[in-house]
């Protein structure tokens, strides 16, 4: 989906935007994500954060304390014991380095043609990751930058990227320099607008990309104004086509069949058994024909995941080799089970998996592959991203906890949850091929479910903190399961 005016995309009322709503806006420099951000915290009265801000702000302070640009140990080493702060003010957001507001410092030429290279550091994006993360965690925010969508909030309500041509962009940053009262050469400004693009999608470190969730808004041709409500409605897709799903669960158990209801019935009574507890979709309301993405670490995921299913067939990708085994073969059979063959590619599974998703049908898959180490998700394997590709289905992340340590009504050795993650929509998937193939393009929506995963985990970890039963099982697990993990797959 690529939207090039407003009405490409639906109006809708701005109430429908949740209060704690996350919108990531990435995109190249000098497409206008700043000033977008800008007017879609005032519009629905979020707190703007400016992320590019933040590496303006390192890159200033190395420029001061003679720190090279391409000194990673040294800018960690100045970010590392710094205070950035970043708070909201009328039509800006101040920027204040140890205290210092450096709000105008870090907009000079000098800074911007410099902070490209300071922002490919993997260490200086994770210390930044993980500031942004602890800002924007609390909700109701707006982040713009490089890889918003798809690294520091993978489950962003709303993700946007927001695109123009280079002549368009060179327009628009000559225009502001013009206006700051400053003198540049527009053919500089081209060469380093170009050598941005080219700096920002080859890094090998969260390149710029296209997130295959996000909505694409080409602006070249727009006015501000136009750009302006293309995004704010693109901000409403996702809560508008939220707001169709059906959380009516009494309708939703008369529908499905007599054999589902038992198999429901006795995973209910196993997670109750073992104090489970569920976060988020508590009304159950997946779409139909959707995948439901779960991380791996026991065999006991699939009953216990599946005691939070309340409608619709579910058909699960099973290991062929489980299906042999009594009484949980029989049982997963009954309830749509499909064999799997890990080893290489099982065209059969996967279209069988393939024909229940086009019939409306939902399906359960564990995308890793096999069970991984406690508190290492991932990797996510590609034949997640074959099937969104073959079916456009939308994917729900689901992460449990606590399959390991379980005991009768709860544990604290590592509390047993199901936490499920927002719809991820593919709404960027076709702009994303147009740059990438189909391998590369399964490789971008595993890596994004890895990091909804580990962003899960995060959430659940600020619920019940990683307990010292789940690091030590989770550090002898990494060895015993990398050993399986060339075993089953030859990697």
């Amino acid at each position: 989906m690529t939207a090039y005016r407003p009405t490409d995309l639906p109006e809708c009322a701005p109430g429908l935007l949740p209060e704690d709503a996350v919108i990531a806006i990435d995109g190249p420099a000098g497409s206008g994500k700043s000033t977008t951000a800008r007017s879609l915290a005032d519009r629905f009265g979020l707190l703007y954060i400016d992320t590019g801000a933040m590496y303006r702000a390192l890159t200033q302070a190395a420029l001061s304390q003679k720190v090279a640009p391409d000194d990673e140990a040294g800018l960690v080493a100045l970010l590392a014991p710094a205070s950035l702060e970043l708070r909201p003010s009328k039509g800006d957001v101040t920027v204040l380095w140890n205290g210092q507001d450096v709000s105008q410092a870090i907009r000079t030429p000098e800074v911007e043609s410099l902070v490209s290279r300071v922002a490919s550091h993997p260490a200086v994006r994770q210390e930044m990751v993980a500031r942004q993360q602890a800002m924007g965690r609390r909700g109701g925010v707006v982040m713009e930058g490089r890889d918003i969508g798809s690294v520091v909030f993978p489950l962003a309500t709303a993700k946007i990227y927001l695109s123009a041509s280079l002549e368009a962009r060179v327009d628009r940053r000559f225009r502001q320099y013009k206006q700051r009262g400053r003198e540049v050469n527009r053919e500089e400004l081209t060469r380093d607008l170009a050598d941005r693009d080219r700096q920002d999608s080859q890094r090998e470190t969260s390149p710029l990309g296209i997130s295959p969730d996000a909505i694409v808004v080409d602006s070249s041709g727009l006015s501000l104004e136009q750009q302006n409500e293309t995004c704010a409605r693109a901000c409403l897709v996702n809560p508008a086509l939220d707001l169709e799903l059906d959380t009516d669960l009494s309708v939703a158990r008369l529908e499905i069949p007599m054999h589902y209801r038992f198999a429901y019935f006795v995973f209910r009574g196993l997670a109750r058994f073992f104090g489970l507890k569920q976060y988020g979709n508590e009304g159950g309301a997946l779409p139909r024909g959707c995948i439901i993405a779960v991380n791996h670490i026991s065999m006991w995921d699939p009953p216990l995941v599946g005691s939070t299913f309340h409608r619709f067939r579910v058909h699960t990708l099973t290991k062929a080799e489980l299906l042999k085994v009594w009484p949980m073969g029989p049982l997963f059979r009954m309830i749509d089970s499909i064999a799997i063959v890990r080893k290489g590619y099982d065209a059969n599974a996967f279209d069988e998996a393939k024909a229940a998703l086009d019939d409306g049908q939902n399906l359960l898959i564990f995308p890793e592959g096999t069970r991984r180490a406690i508190g290492h998700p991932g990797p996510v394997r590609n034949g997640l991203g074959i099937v969104v590709q073959a079916t456009m289905a939308p994917v729900v992340p689901v992460f449990i906890r606590g399959s390991y340590g379980k005991m009768p009504g709860g544990s604290q050795l590592s509390p047993l949850e199901v936490t499920f993650g927002p719809v991820m929509r593919w709404h960027g998937l076709s702009a994303l091929l147009e740059d990438n193939d189909s391998k590369q393009a399964s490789q971008i929506i595993g890596k994004l479910c890895e990091r909804a995963f580990c962003e899960l985990q995060a959430r659940s970890y600020e619920r019940f903190a990683e307990t010292e039963f789940e690091r030590e099982l989770g550090q002898v697990q990494l060895k015993k399961f990398a050993a399986r993990q060339r075993k089953v797959f030859r990697s």
